[in-house]
């Protein structure tokens, strides 16, 4: 398991700055970068893509924002993750609607079925996770100048 105290302290941070009822797309992207990948790493640690698709994050009603913050610490396997679970979806783009979106997702899916299938998206999720936690890190250390305002 990696060090996240760096990557849960500059959380915590961000939530301290904008409020608990926070919207991404309105935040500089180093922030809406460390929000988004540490938040869907719970979620998806929790309960997999079902988890995630059954919450709604404002601002990021696609979760695409979510999708690009994994772009942008480089986390190439947690991305292969989340572009397979998108891909169950017309365009590869989550339905903003939540029902919808989990009645599509649990037609292809479930979690105890998922993480038996060693390709399915959450277990490729669950292998990029500590991964995905150091690329966080390094992104943040590499970064520090852009949370100095917090």
């Amino acid at each position: 398991m990696p060090d996240i105290k760096l990557a849960a302290d500059t959380f915590k941070r961000i939530l301290k700055h904008y409020g608990d009822d926070v919207d991404p797309s309105k935040m500089p992207e180093a922030h809406r970068t460390v929000l988004a990948v540490f938040h869907s790493h719970g979620v998806l640690g929790n309960g997999g893509f079902q988890f995630l698709f059954e919450g709604d994050l404002t601002g990021d009603p696609h979760f695409q924002l979510t999708r690009e913050a994994y772009e942008t610490i480089g986390a190439d396997d947690s991305i292969a993750a989340f572009d397979k679970a998108y891909s169950v979806f017309p365009n590869s783009t989550p339905p903003k609607d939540m029902n919808q979106r989990l009645t599509i997702w649990q037609s292809n899916y479930n979690l105890a079925d998922s993480v038996a299938d060693d390709s399915s998206p959450d277990s490729l999720y669950f292998a990029s996770m500590d991964d995905a936690m150091q690329n966080l890190k390094r992104y943040i250390e590499s970064n520090s100048d852009r949370f100095s305002d917090l």
